[in-house]
């Protein structure tokens, strides 16, 4: 099998090693003279090739006017037929083409590289631009799905490759939790090989990079058996630090739009007192989570009721004026202001809570920011074996998932 780039045409493969280890078949430059070509031919070489270019960037803008509805789909039909006259030289080009936010365009491009692929693949010695595919591949700047295809090519031809790209991408947005699953791979062999020293440095490795609850838990648990710390709950930035409030009446799914006094003051006050479910007073109470991914469960924290709406309120120190996500769920809904401003809010029911399921951009400020969530509980589900959660999960974090070092600003408990 060839893999090599070509110049004019010509396949020159003359090997050597890149930084993953592999071989690489550079191009070398063709000296027109010593291979008796006269400057006219040269001349007319050149200008063919650079016309053969300009018809696939020509192909492509065509695709890239397709839209839905079949809108384009004539001239992208076309435009696909001439791509395919072209071989693998091409595929590179494909590939930045493939990443764009037209997915209508994207789909029409990747008919042509699967198709120029399987036609080369079935050939006795196909050849392959592999430098250019192994370099889009370990490129964080492109779309991951894109990405992804390309490597799954490599696979097909330096089967080697993988091993050495993924344990390189710790901080990669789209193969990060490969990465990391790489290293606690890593880490459980040197546990149990003995080498607690490295394991324990892998398994840090692994829970500071980790972004996935399952993975930030493993990792975490891990160290926590070798006498280390990690504390999950700082890592990706759960708020377990309230005062809640309730419940207040709500009957059927009225909660969410009705509004209760928490809701009118510009600032809540921690020492009043409030007529609550069934007339009677409720105050503000502090509460600390102990889940270890910061799931705040009503039903255990307020009371066991249906119809009803609770309140929960924090305060939280920032380091900095922050560029951050509000990342929460809850079971059934929940409307949440930052700092007096309603950031969030989804007049949804019969919700689980799912980590992660709303994300919400945002801006914090230096310095203390206050945080008001209101959280709905609707009535019995009409299977009576379904049981009524109330919960709430709540987090603030960067674009990749990591905590904030955001810490509780609320006054201590009377």
């Amino acid at each position: 099998m060839h893999c090599g780039a070509h110049s004019f045409g010509w396949k020159m493969p003359e090997t050597d090693h890149s930084s993953y280890g592999g071989p690489v078949f550079r191009s070398v430059s063709l000296d027109f003279a010593h291979l008796g070509f006269s400057l006219s031919m040269a001349i007319a070489f050149v200008v063919g090739a650079s016309v053969r270019a300009d018809e696939v960037d020509d192909a492509l803008a065509a695709i890239a006017k397709v839209g839905p509805q079949a809108v384009g789909s004539a001239e992208a039909r076309q435009a696909r037929d001439r791509l395919l006259g072209h071989g693998t030289e091409i595929l590179p080009q494909l590939l930045v083409a493939m990443d764009t936010k037209n997915v209508v365009a994207a789909n029409w491009r990747r008919t042509v590289f699967e198709a120029i692929v399987a036609r080369e693949l079935a050939k006795s010695e196909p050849e392959f631009p592999l430098d250019a595919l192994r370099d889009y591949a370990a490129d964080a700047r492109r779309q991951g799905r894109v990405r992804r295809r390309a490597l799954a090519l490599v696979d097909q031809l330096d089967p080697t490759f993988r091993a050495k790209l993924i344990p390189t991408l710790l901080d990669d947005p789209e193969f990060r939790a490969n990465a990391v699953d790489v290293a606690l791979a890593a880490a459980a062999q040197a546990e149990a090989a003995g080498e607690r020293e490295q394991a324990i440095g892998d398994y840090r490795r692994a829970f500071e990079h980790s972004r996935a609850a399952d993975q930030a838990t493993k990792a975490a648990a891990k160290l926590k058996a070798l006498g280390q710390p990690a504390d999950i709950v700082e890592h990706l930035g759960f708020v377990v630090d309230w005062y809640l409030l309730g419940p207040f009446d709500a009957p059927d799914y009225g909660g969410f739009a009705k509004v209760f006094p928490p809701e009118e003051q510009a600032a809540i006050d921690l020492d009043a007192e409030y007529e609550g479910q069934g007339g009677k007073p409720i105050r503000w109470r502090p509460f600390r989570t102990e889940d270890a991914l910061g799931q705040l469960n009503l039903i255990d924290a307020i009371a066991p009721v249906k119809e009803a709406v609770g309140y929960a309120y924090s305060e939280l120190n920032s380091p900095g004026e922050i560029e951050a996500q509000l990342r929460c769920g809850a079971d059934d809904n929940c409307t949440v202001w930052l700092n007096g401003q309603r950031v969030f809010g989804r007049d949804q029911w019969l919700n689980g809570t799912r980590l992660d399921r709303f994300i919400t951009p945002l801006r914090l400020r230096q310095g203390k920011n206050t945080l008001l969530v209101k959280i709905c509980q609707g009535p019995q589900h009409k299977d009576p074996e379904v049981p009524n959660n109330w919960s709430l999960q709540l987090r603030f974090c960067d674009a990749t998932g990591i905590g904030l070092g955001l810490t509780s600003a609320l006054p201590p408990a009377k």
